[in-house]
């Protein structure tokens, strides 16, 4: 069972629209391009993606209207569409496109330039203060390690004393107990001498 020649007008007519639906998505990827600068390997890749989108979308667009069957003059109004719009509108859009692209990478550029002063301005500031929270925390350690030297130094002063406290007494122990021991051989000299 063929196909009436209305039909086929109609899914011309619908081909005509796809085509020109593929050349505004690919002025999308067109005008991305010019905003990130893509180079030939870019571009390359983009094309690739798009004309596998557009194998893509022809497939869809021809389950409905022809059970999946793609014909020629769909191809053929697809190219006329996509043609069409390359020609006269986008021919306009492209110079739309460069001059947005121009002002989007010079807005960029400029952002770019700000954050980069901001941030080495913000990381500047950041070791700045962690410098002088280094040097505070070292003029503390400092003032710590002193404070506990010298807490050392009193307690062996300390011990010292008392060290020197006790054997001066010991000695004084030493001396009486000395002095007695003396006395009690004079003593029992004496006796010694008398009896």
């Amino acid at each position: 069972m063929g196909i009436s020649l209305s039909a086929q007008t109609a899914y011309f007519l619908w081909s005509l629209v796809l085509g020109v639906a593929l050349g505004v998505l690919y002025d999308v990827i067109r005008a991305a391009r010019m905003v990130l600068c893509a180079g030939k390997i870019h571009v390359m890749l983009s094309d690739i993606l798009f004309f596998t989108a557009c194998g893509v979308i022809t497939s869809l667009f021809s389950l409905p209207f022809n059970k999946g069957d793609v014909r020629a003059f769909i191809l053929f109004g697809e190219a006329v569409g996509f043609l069409t719009y390359r020609i006269t509108l986008g021919s306009v859009m492209g110079k739309v496109y460069a001059f947005f692209a121009k002002k989007i990478r010079s807005f960029v550029q400029k952002t770019r330039k700000f954050l980069q002063i901001f941030f080495n301005y913000l990381l500047k500031s950041i070791a700045f203060v962690l410098y002088n929270v280094g040097v505070i925390i070292d003029k503390l350690h400092m003032f710590a390690r002193k404070k506990k030297q010298k807490h050392r130094a009193e307690k062996r002063n300390r011990q010292r004393r008392r060290f020197n406290k006790d054997n001066h007494h010991e000695q004084k122990r030493n001396q009486k107990t000395a002095y007695r021991v003396k006395a009690k051989t004079r003593q029992r000299r004496r006796a010694a001498e008398r009896g």
